[in-house]
C-alpha cells in the first residue's frame, strides 16, 4: 500500500505584482477603430491590463487607427512564462507602416508575470498635440 503526498509550493511575486495602476480605457484594444484623439495620460509607473481594455498590452503591430489612434503603440518583446520572471522589450508605435517608428520608439517597457496576469512598466510616450500626434498604448 503507498500514500499520496501533496506538496504545496508558494512562489514569492514581486512587489510590482500587488502595487500598480490599472489600464481599463475603452479606447485601448487593437481593434477599435474610432477616432479617440487625445494624448495617453499613464505615467511612469506599473500597469495591469483589464476590464474593457484587455488582459495584456498587444504584442505584435497593431494597424494604423487601432485602439482609437493613427500612432497604435505595441509591446515588442517576449512575455515571461514564469510566475515572477521580468522580462523587457520596447514600446514600438507603427506610423504610415513603419512598425517600430524611431521618433516615437524609444521606451523601454518591462513586462512581469504575476502567475495569471501581466504587469507592465510603462513611461509616457511622446504626444504632439499641435501635430495631431496621439501615441497610445495598445492592448488585446
Amino acid at each position: 500500500m503507498f500514500s499520496l503526498a501533496t506538496i504545496s509550493t508558494s512562489i514569492r511575486l514581486p512587489y510590482q505584482c500587488s502595487n500598480y495602476g490599472s489600464l481599463t480605457d475603452f479606447f485601448r484594444p487593437a481593434t477599435y477603430t474610432s477616432a479617440y484623439c487625445a494624448c495617453d495620460s499613464i505615467g511612469s509607473s506599473w500597469y495591469r491590463v483589464s476590464g474593457a481594455a484587455g488582459t495584456r498590452l498587444a504584442t505584435s503591430p497593431v494597424s494604423t487607427g487601432g485602439c482609437g489612434t493613427s500612432y497604435p503603440a505595441w509591446y515588442n518583446g517576449s512575455l515571461p512564462t514564469t510566475p515572477g520572471a521580468t522580462s523587457s522589450g520596447v514600446a514600438c508605435v507603427n506610423l504610415g507602416g513603419t512598425l517600430c517608428y524611431l521618433g516615437y520608439s524609444s521606451s523601454i517597457v518591462l513586462a512581469t508575470n504575476c502567475n495569471g496576469f501581466y504587469v507592465f512598466y510603462l513611461t509616457p510616450l511622446t504626444c504632439c498635440c499641435s501635430c495631431s500626434s496621439y501615441p497610445h498604448y495598445c492592448t488585446v
